[in-house]
């Protein structure tokens, strides 16, 4: 009896032993699996394996998560990576690993855009790690951040700096570069403020000139109305003083006729009816055609003040009681002529 439990106790370690030793040689494998495809550059399969190796107790280390992260961040899986960042950080806070982690983490908060979040974090690692290696590339980094959310003067300082303090730097070149790109969008800013300022005062001219421009053309067509209607009226004043001095003329041929001495009888009559008829058919005319233009020119004023209607009135008026006097006169003249040949065939009888 006492043979059987020695027989059954010696079965229970061979198998206790025999599991440890299978289980250990398995998590040996799938990390030499892992750092195989980490080592060949393939990530997924590196992510997968060293995952599978990070399960077993054996490997759940820090240097199969940091081996693990590095494979994630490679893969572009920036979303684990960082949530495994966050997990190391807590799992294992006193490993030899934490600054890189902690820059890894910021970094990939850059580049899943939280540019904010990444400058803290960053911040933090250069402020625990001035002597650490990656220090300007957490600072360049931080500057990316600052450049990307159009902050140029702050950023601009960080690269000057980097090239300045770090000239032995992988991120001098990229820092320069930066530099020269900021001063190139200055430049730009500067021409392109200037532009706008231009066209405002380009648009500002070109509004008041064409301001003016309407203003003058109004004017200009006011004041060649205003000499039209000038001249219509020299015209029709004109043509009321030739009407005036023919009149004249006629009453003088009369006068003139009056005291020839060569007139007599019949002849002197008829010739005398004859110029009389003359001068009333040519002051006819004259009044017709007067009518016709005073009715045309009065077409083209009636836009003007009722002041000018009236004044026109009265000067036609005054013009038709001066027409109607020389005919009184040239009527008077006749009853004259023809009295002083009756009274000269009397004498003669």
């Amino acid at each position: 009896m006492k043979k059987n439990y020695k027989l059954f106790f010696a079965a229970l370690i061979l198998l206790f032993f025999s599991s440890n030793f299978f289980a250990s040689e398995s998590a040996s494998t799938a990390y030499l699996e892992g750092c195989k495809a980490f080592s060949r550059g393939e990530w997924n399969s590196a992510v997968f394996l060293l995952k599978k190796a990070a399960s077993y107790p054996e490997n759940d280390n820090p240097d199969t998560h940091y081996m693990m992260i590095s494979a994630e961040i490679y893969a572009e899986d920036y979303k684990n990576a960082l949530d495994d960042c966050e997990d190391f950080l807590r799992i294992f806070p006193e490993s030899i690993y934490v600054p890189r982690i902690q820059y890894m983490k910021g970094k990939l908060l850059y580049n899943l855009g939280e540019y904010e979040k990444s400058i803290v974090v960053l911040s933090d690692f250069c402020h625990r790690n001035e002597e650490n290696e990656l220090y300007p590339s957490a600072l360049f980094y931080i500057a990316e951040c600052l450049f990307t959310d159009y902050k140029y003067d702050e950023a601009e300082a960080i690269y000057e700096r980097i090239v300045t303090q770090f000239p032995s730097s992988e991120k001098v070149n990229a820092a320069q570069y930066r530099i020269e790109n900021i001063a190139q969008r200055s430049r730009e800013e500067k021409l392109l403020y200037l532009l706008k300022q231009t066209g405002e005062e380009y648009l500002s001219a070109k509004e008041e000139y064409e301001k003016q421009l309407k203003l003058y053309n109004s004017d200009a067509i006011n004041s060649t109305r205003d000499k039209l209607m000038e001249t219509q009226q020299k015209n029709k004043d004109l043509e009321e003083q030739i009407k005036n001095l023919e009149a004249q003329i006629e009453t003088l041929k009369i006068e003139q006729l009056l005291y020839q001495r060569g007139l007599n009888g019949n002849t002197e009559t008829a010739a005398l009816d004859q110029s009389l008829e003359n001068a009333e058919i040519a002051k006819e005319t004259e009044v017709t055609e007067s009518a016709e233009k005073t009715e045309a020119v009065g077409d083209a004023e009636k836009a003007d003040a009722n002041s000018e209607s009236e004044t026109d009135d009265k000067n036609k008026t005054s013009d038709d009681d001066y027409n109607e006097n020389e005919a009184v006169k040239i009527l008077k003249a006749k009853a004259f002529l023809i009295q002083q040949l009756l009274n000269e065939q009397n004498t003669a009888e």
